[in-house]
This record gives C-alpha cells, structure tokens and sequence, in this order.
C-alpha cells in the first residue's frame, strides 16, 4: 500500500518514540536488547534519510512541472494572439477570393454568351457549306450505280485509269453497303495501294489496318501484312516492320509473302540506323 511523504514521516517519529521511551522504562536492559534497540534506531535514521530524499525529490518536480505549467500557459496565451490574428487574416483574404470568383464568374458568363452567338453563327455557315458541297457533288460527282457488280467493276475501272479519288469513293461505297463480300477486304487493299502509288504510306497504313481488324479471318490478311511492314519501313517504323513480318512468318508460313517476309527481314536488318526512328 502506497504512503504519501507526510505519513510515512509521521510514522517513523512515531516509532522513534516509542523506542526512546522504552529506554527509559525503569528495567534492566540486556545487551542483546541494547544492540537490537540501536538496529532499529538506525534503521529508522535510514528511512529518515530516504523520506528526506524523495521529499526533495518531490519537491523538486513540483518546481519543474510549475515551470512547465507556465510555460505552457505562456505558450497558450500567445497562440491565441496569434489564432485571432490569422483568423482576421483569413477573413479578409476569403472576402478578397469570393470578389475575385464573382469577378471570374460574370467573365465566364459572359465568354458562354459569346461562344454561344459565335457557335451559332459558325453552325449556321457550315450547314450553308454542306448544302453547297451537296450541291456541287451532285453536279460534278458520278452517280453511285446501284448494282452490286457494276459498282465494284467501275471501281477498278476508275482506279486504273488514275481517277484515284473516285475510285476510291466507289470501294468506300462497296464497302458500306455491302460488307460482308467477301471482296470487301480487296477494296480495302486496293484503296490502300492507291495511297502507296501517291506515297501517301501512312493513309495507306489505315486502310491496311482496317483488313487485319475487320476482315481477320480472310485470305487476304497475309497480303495486308506485307503490304503493310513495307509501309512502315517507308514511314522509317522498323521495330513494327519487324514484329509484323515475324508474325506473318509464324502464323502463315505457307503464303507466297513468307518468303518475302524473310527477305525482308534481312534487308531491314542492314539498314543504317538513320533510316529507323523506331
């Protein structure tokens, strides 16, 4: 059981009392009662010295935890000067903010209103265009035929004899209305090829794509891939050269390209590094 400083000092007088008192009972005192009387007489002068000791002990954290509490208290006393200081601070700078967002947002209002009126007005001119574009496609244009054949025959015909713009917007036309002949993948590759002869490669690249997308299970596909790797080394795109002609090796090593595609491959391989930028 735990004793504050007091009591304990307390008690020890009391005892220390006691034993004084019983010295001066009138009785003889035998010398092992001396020597036992003079052991707690010490015994209790060493308890003496440590009370003494913690008393000091507690003493001296009172002092320090005052101190601490002081400056506590100091520290507080200033942080609440400084706490009001910066709220005023903040007030002011969130008055100057909402001014500044009720000055941005009549901007913004107003930018809307413009870009509203000029958006109409630009909608307004480009249906004006398109209704004269229509106009003139509808004068200059070829008619479209309606027969499946006929309009794939025209196609080629118009192709070949270097009306490249109409021929490809016959295969488009094929293509869109009928997608699934299977000569749909050939007009792919034939717009595409129309591109290479005006070494426009990266048009080229689109419509070589569009047959390894949506046409991947036609006998056309080994032909795209080829057509396509030469595209890319025309466009310095080696890496993609490279991995394309792989692949073409690898899932149709019996199609006439794989042979191309090896010969390829060590040709790409011999170029200087200036002609790839990848």
């Amino acid at each position: 059981m735990s004793t504050s400083p007091g009591s304990s000092l307390n008690r020890a007088f009391a005892l220390l009392a006691l034993a004084l008192a019983g010295a001066f009972v009138p009785a003889c005192v035998t010398s092992t009662e001396g020597d036992k009387m003079q052991a707690d007489i010490s015994a209790l002068r060493t308890r003496l010295d440590e009370i003494d000791k913690r008393d000091k002990e507690y003493k001296e954290q009172v002092i320090r935890l005052r101190k601490v509490l002081d400056q506590a208290t100091a520290l507080l006393t200033r942080n609440s000067a400084d706490v009001g200081a910066k709220a005023a601070k903040a007030e002011q700078d969130i008055a100057a903010l909402q001014g500044r967002i009720e000055e941005i947002s009549h901007n913004v209002e107003q930018a809307e209103r413009q870009s509203t009126d000029e958006r109409t007005r630009l909608e307004t001119r480009v249906a004006s265009l398109e209704q004269t574009q229509t106009k003139i496609v509808d004068r200059v244009a070829p008619e479209m035929p309606s027969d499946k054949d006929q309009l794939w025959t025209q196609a080629g015909q118009r192709l070949a004899s270097g009306q490249r713009d109409d021929g490809r917007r016959f295969y488009r036309v094929f293509i869109q209305r009928f997608p699934q002949d299977p000569r749909a993948p050939q007009a792919y590759l034939a717009i595409a090829m129309s591109f290479v002869q005006e070494s426009k490669y990266a048009n080229a690249v689109g419509e070589l794509q569009k047959v390894l997308n949506t046409y991947a299970a036609s006998p056309e596909v080994p032909e795209a891939m080829w057509q396509l790797s030469l595209a890319f080394v025309q466009l310095h795109f080696c890496t993609d050269a490279r991995s394309l002609l792989g692949d073409l090796v690898k899932r149709y090593p019996r199609s006439p390209r794989a042979g191309d595609a090896r010969g390829e491959l060590k040709s790409i391989a011999k170029l200087p590094k200036t002609a790839c930028t990848s």
